[in-house]
């Protein structure tokens, strides 16, 4: 026999009828039990870190550093092609440790405007270039062969530009 509400009173036959009411109410899981899921996922993250420390996850660094140095010469390569100026990348400092990079735009004249930058490379991996600066004429071709090694702890780049080619190729270097 049911009750008022329509459910079968507790003492019928079993306690099917309140699990299945139980059951039915609870759809996903409380706030409590997903503030404990986050907290020991930040704990086994922080534990993870602590332990394996920068050899596995420290040389984003150079991959990044390769990543924006190569979009900056795509960006001069796409500006000389679109303008018909010569665009670049211009580093400073020394060949053996560039310090910053800077896109520019040669003007007719021969001055040169900044188009983007400079961007300042970090201390904790060394940057070398076998050029101050790699230039694209108005077919998007590097003016001169090029090649720039990123050097961290545990991972090196190179990126490279042949002339005549349009290519920027940006790899890792086994050690």
């Amino acid at each position: 026999m049911r009750t008022r509400d329509g459910e079968w009173p507790v003492s019928c036959s079993s306690n099917t009828a309140a699990f299945r009411k139980k059951r039915r109410s609870r759809f996903g899981m409380s706030l409590l039990e997903l503030l404990a899921v986050i907290t020991l996922m930040g704990i086994f993250s922080a534990a993870a870190v602590t332990r394996f420390g920068r050899d596995i996850f420290g040389d984003t660094g150079v991959k990044s550093e390769a990543r924006k140095i190569s979009l900056g010469m795509l960006s001069a390569q796409r500006g000389a092609i679109r303008t018909g100026d010569r665009h670049g990348v211009v580093f400073d400092g020394s060949l053996s440790q560039a310090t910053q990079w800077t896109v520019v735009r040669e003007l007719s004249g021969g001055a040169r405007e900044i188009v983007d930058g400079p961007h300042t490379i970090a201390d904790d991996f060394s940057v070398s270039v076998d050029s101050d600066e790699i230039m694209f004429d108005f077919e998007g071709n590097g003016t001169s062969t090029f090649q720039c090694d990123l050097q961290g702890p545990h991972r090196s780049w190179r990126i490279t530009i042949l002339p005549l080619t349009r290519m920027i190729d940006s790899f890792e270097i086994t050690p």
